[in-house]
């Protein structure tokens, strides 16, 4: 099938949706010729003031801790490696994972890994992504950064979030393509909107709902075009994908039907100055840019950065910001840690059934894709560095040995300690990237505790 490019541009006369619509044409096209098409995509959800290891510990599966000399903090007690099946263990989730119930067999649990190189304090900025002293800026790239270059597409890498401020409409805060080389994250959901697709309308709310609904109607009506242009399982797969874009323009009609006089200042999540809606039209347009292959890489911060983690979710019922939850001067502190993580759980789980509704080669997109969860303040809100929770869900199809496991590294010191910079060098030797090295490596550890390349754990 000889299905160019600049034929579907042009032979097609395809409207709005063709240039949305060509990563995906060229992926029929690879698997109509017998090609595999998948393609490897990486989602970090970072959230600041620190993700307390207590939060994601299995249920059922005992942590091993000591207290910290001269302090209340308790660490990871650990000196063997434990690397157990989830699912053997019959293992409970906590609390704060539990919104991901439905996807715990995709679910990879790490505890032990450390980045003391960072130094901790109130937030490791820049270098809880990059694996270098927080002070000082951007002194490399960042592993999201990093990795969009293996993995190229029209956006190489994609950077959305919520800041403490919700007049801002853009910030910079964890991601860097290389030395002061700053990644803009946009904040504002309807400037991302207009800078991806470029057809965001301003001013009248009701234009922008409409707007927004019809570039989406227009990539349905242009997907069922193509299908007379395939056959066998590849229209079966792009009829999947026009039903999937479908249904994320229904939830739109609605804000377009209506009068604008009628539209309350934050009834459009788009223009909404309430965190949750924001991050929540973020996650949205995450889904639709990785789905039409505008990127492949995407990088949602919430709440990240020396100011940002001062964000209040208001949007939950909570009015305490998250400082203060850090510090646990309110009461109820630890419960309202875990609604907020219930919360972002729940966009990732959408995400994921999003990405599991649409066909790839012989399976979905979902199953190419990885999400990795963490904060870029490692285990708490003044952390120490000694430890850095991660929750990843994916095994990039098949190229990480990932999925209804849970592995806690031996303690910091310890002769078989890992560090996050191990972690970020495995993404990269899954993807083709065979760096010796990522990050700075941490002087304090003994040498003889290996801080290069990949963990073999975790390569397929």
């Amino acid at each position: 099938m000889n299905f160019t490019r600049r034929r579907f541009g042009k032979g097609l006369a395809l409207g709005a949706g063709g240039c949305l619509l060509a990563p995906l044409v060229a992926r029929l096209e690879a698997e109509a010729a017998g090609v595999d098409p998948a393609q490897p995509r990486f989602v970090f959800l970072v959230e600041g003031n620190g993700l307390w290891p207590q939060h994601v510990q299995p249920i059922g599966i005992p942590r091993q801790e000591e207290r910290l000399e001269n302090t209340q903090k308790t660490l990871n007690a650990v000196t063997e490696l434990e690397d157990i099946s989830l699912s053997k263990a019959d293992a409970e989730l906590p609390p704060s994972l539990e919104p991901l119930a439905r996807h715990r067999k995709r679910l990879t649990i790490v505890q032990g890994l450390s980045g003391r190189i960072c130094g901790g304090g109130h937030s490791n900025e820049y270098g809880g992504l990059g694996c270098y002293p927080r002070t000082g800026g951007p002194r490399a790239a960042t592993i999201d950064a990093a990795l969009s270059k293996s993995v190229p597409a029209i956006f190489q890498h994609v950077a959305l979030g919520i800041s403490r401020d919700m007049r801002s409409d853009i910030i910079y805060d964890c991601s860097s393509a290389g030395p002061n080389q700053k990644v803009p994250i946009y904040t504002n959901p309807a400037l991302a909107y207009d800078v991806l697709f470029s057809k965001v309308l301003r001013g009248n709310p009701q234009d922008e709902a409409l707007a927004q609904r019809h570039l989406l109607d227009a990539v349905v009506e242009d997907t069922k075009r193509l299908e007379r242009h395939f056959a066998g399982p590849e229209r079966e797969k792009l009829q999947q994908y026009w039903q999937a874009f479908e249904s994320i323009s229904q939830r739109q009609s609605r804000l377009g039907d209506v009068d604008p006089r009628r539209i309350k200042p934050m009834s459009d999540k788009y223009k909404s100055d309430v965190e949750t809606d924001r991050l929540d039209a973020h996650f949205e347009l995450a889904a639709l840019a990785l789905a039409t292959g505008m990127t492949n890489v995407v990088t949602l911060a919430s709440g990240v950065g020396s100011r940002n983690f001062e964000i209040t979710f208001k949007g939950l019922g909570i009015n305490a910001n998250k400082h203060h939850i850090g510090h646990f001067q309110v009461d109820g502190a630890n419960e309202m840690a875990i609604k907020i993580r219930q919360f972002h759980m729940e966009l990732v789980a959408r995400l994921m059934d999003q990405l599991a509704a649409l066909p790839e080669g012989s399976g979905t997109m979902l199953d190419n894709t990885v999400i990795v969860y963490l904060s870029e303040n490692a285990e708490g809100h003044h952390s120490t560095c000694y430890e850095w929770p991660v929750v990843m869900l994916g095994n990039l199809g098949g190229r990480l040995n990932a999925g209804d496991r849970y592995l806690c590294f031996p303690k910091y010191g310890h002769r078989s300690h890992r560090t996050m910079a191990n972690l970020y060098n495995t993404f990269l030797h899954a993807v083709g990237d065979r760096r010796k090295r990522f990050g700075m490596r941490d002087v304090v550890l003994d040498t003889a505790i290996d801080q290069d390349g990949p963990l073999p754990e975790f390569l397929a």
